[in-house]
């Protein structure tokens, strides 16, 4: 036994998944088991590419690791990768149950919500004398709200009246999709019905709070029903009549029919709990719910609520702030651990947020390249908070996914797992545990859309950052020898030298200029005249040190500044240039001898002079050298000259 299960779910529908947690966790006290809950907010209402890295949190999860999994099929906003979830681990040879969906040859377990809906519509028809009705549909391929549609035409049949298809709309599950429906069918009707009956809650709280802003008064003008049985539609006015779906019963069954298949045991292939109604006001009746007191209580905590969001609202953004301001990777794992560490109120004393750092590190590759890395090795912890302390782990273990924890006997964990995209590109996940006030607010969506957000910009900054250091090198850099150009000595070598001024300290001025570049121009070629300069580049890199600046001054001529520098190190800066050009004469690559003439002079800190003049006097000297270097120069090649016309003499007096 691995002592731990699976759970695919969808964050938009955690009302109903916390109730049947609840039931799962019963369950786990008995079997001694954790749960992994992995959700995401994958939604009808966004791009493919974005639903796609939502999704991408199901890959995470290898089924061979969990003794099982549960699927939560009727709330994935996606029947294909509910299905896909399903077969794949019973491909693997996982046990699995399906809640919500039937997909041949999967266990399932589901509400019968046949029951409940079918004694509301009836309530609605008997009770009230509904004779037309509108329908808000999920979607039209979802079996759940097609059923509640079908039920909803045959005790409308039955009682001699219909409902056509032209009074079908589909709000997808979402707020606006559902207003915009009814305000269509208003647009065409130009009256209201007798109901609207709506297939969840949220789309009916979304019909009533429309109608309502439209100046209706509801449920006088119409009645509106929905269905799931949410919190808030006690407290929304008029209170909802809808039907009631016993979550935390089914989850606990379907952790015992999950168990069963683990051990080896028979179990119902189909397994259902009831559903019932429940009377609201919208219908225009009481019930047995004292909704006034629901709403008083509420309206006592509103304030607390209020103040308490704020504040959670303001943690969020010091911590979106700590990731933006973030200049390196590095920055961003040391500020989120001391942030964390101080700010964890609301997302609880454990938490790990886990990335594949190549995201952060390599930010000049796009999201496609780094997911085609197959960077899953290298999964590395940013932050992950035990007891409330930053642990300083690096590394995760991929078949636990949760850096530094190892189970208990006789206690139970849930941990939620969320992914960390930007569109399809997967680049992590967050954990937070079941004591999170973020998850049990069902604040997770706006957290982690902002947390998500606040990544991304960091990444964008790196990559600005590194922009402009490629470009500030373009400019200030000679693409020949990478050393600083003109440009790059007015940026550097003169505030080097105020500072150097300031703290009263001497600085080397070195002028380098090649010997004899026009010789080797005219004989071997400007390619030549090329590897000459890059050649003294190279010998002056070499001995150049970090806080120094070596620039190329003109096309032969260099100039090094080098702060805190006497004459003894200088005349070792000098003769360590000549003395790798002479390395590279003896290496028998070129037919011709490189060498430079360097003059230097050190700086009197408290003189006043600008740089300028210290410059003109190493170039003077340099010039000194150089002159000297030419004059010898001349001697031997006369001395050559007088040799080679001797020997031809020599030669024609023999031949005489």
């Amino acid at each position: 036994m691995k002592e731990k299960i699976a759970v695919f779910a969808n964050g938009w529908s955690y009302e109903f998944l916390a109730q049947a947690l609840d039931g799962i966790k019963r369950y786990a006290a008995s079997e001694d088991f954790d749960v992994y809950v992995f959700t995401c907010f994958a939604s009808y209402n966004v791009t493919e590419d974005q639903r796609e890295g939502e999704f991408g949190i199901y890959k995470l999860c290898n089924l061979k690791d969990y003794d099982g999994v549960i699927v939560f099929s009727n709330m994935f906003n996606s029947e294909e990768k509910a299905l896909e979830a399903c077969t794949l681990a019973k491909r693997q040879g996982v046990p699995v149950v399906s809640i919500g969906n039937e997909f041949e040859g999967i266990p399932y377990m589901g509400v019968d919500g046949n029951t409940g809906m079918r004694d509301m519509i009836t309530h609605l028809v008997e009770k009230h004398g509904v004779k037309k009705v509108w329908f808000i549909g999920g979607t039209p391929d979802h079996e759940e709200s097609n059923a509640r549609l079908a039920i909803t035409r045959a005790v409308l049949k039955e009682h001699g009246h219909s409902l056509p298809k032209k009074y079908v709309r589909y709000g997808m599950w979402t707020n606006q999709l559902s207003a915009d429906a009814i305000d269509e069918l208003l647009e065409k009707e130009g009256k209201l019905p007798d109901a609207i009956v709506c297939a969840n809650d949220v789309m009916a709280m979304s019909v009533i709070t429309e109608l309502t802003k439209l100046g209706y008064d509801l449920p006088k003008d119409v009645i509106v029903t929905g269905f799931d049985n949410v919190a808030d539609g006690h407290i929304l006015y008029p209170s909802l009549t809808t039907v009631r779906q016993n979550y935390e019963e089914l989850g606990w069954q379907c952790c015992k029919i999950l168990y069963d298949q683990i051990q080896g045991k028979k179990s119902k292939k189909k397994n259902l709990i009831p559903a019932n109604m429940v009377i609201g006001e919208s219908c225009g009746c009481n019930g047995d719910i004292d909704h006034w007191a629901l709403r008083k209580e509420f309206c006592k905590h509103y304030y607390e609520k209020n103040t308490d969001d704020a504040t959670m609202e303001q943690r969020e953004r010091t911590m979106r702030h700590k990731i933006s301001e973030s200049t390196s990777y590095a920055e961003l794992k040391t500020a989120l651990r001391a942030h964390f560490e101080k700010y964890h109120l609301y997302e609880g004393p454990e938490l790990s947020l886990v990335v594949n750092a190549d995201y952060f590190r390599d930010v000049m590759a796009s999201e496609q390249e780094i997911q085609q890395k197959k960077a899953k090795r290298k999964l590395e912890v940013v932050v992950t908070l035990k007891d409330g302390k930053a642990q300083m782990i690096d590394q995760v273990d991929r078949s636990k996914l949760i850096p530094g924890y190892e189970k208990k006997a006789g206690e139970q964990r849930v941990f939620f797992l969320l992914p960390l995209h930007y569109m399809q590109y997967n680049y992590g996940y967050f954990v937070l545990a079941d004591t999170s006030r973020v998850v049990q607010a069902n604040f997770l969506y706006e957290y982690m859309e902002k947390l998500q957000q606040a990544l991304k910009m960091l990444r964008t900054n790196l990559r600005l950052d590194m922009l402009n250091k490629n470009l500030t090198k373009l400019y200030d850099r000679d693409p020949m020898t990478d050393l600083y150009n003109r440009f790059g000595y007015e940026n550097r070598a003169i505030p080097l030298y105020q500072e150097s001024v300031r703290k009263h300290s001497p600085m080397m001025v070195m002028f380098v200029d090649i010997n004899f570049m026009k010789r080797i121009n005219d004989q071997f070629g400007h390619i030549h005249g090329d590897i000459a300069i890059k050649t003294v580049a190279e010998a002056i890199k070499a001995v150049v040190q970090e806080n120094w600046i070596a620039v190329r001054f003109g096309g032969d001529e260099f100039l090094i500044i080098a702060p805190d520098c006497d004459d003894h190190q200088a005349c070792h800066v000098k003769y360590s240039i000549l003395e790798y050009m002479e390395a590279k004469n003896n290496d028998g690559t070129r037919p011709y001898r490189i060498s430079a003439s360097c003059g230097y002079v050190i700086t009197e800190p408290d003189s006043g002079n600008p740089l300028q003049e210290y410059i003109r006097e190493a170039d003077r000297l340099m010039y000194e050298i150089k002159r000297e270097v030419h004059a010898r120069d001349e001697v031997e090649r006369a001395l050559e000259a007088q040799a080679r016309e001797r020997k031809k003499t020599s030669h024609y007096e023999w031949y005489r």
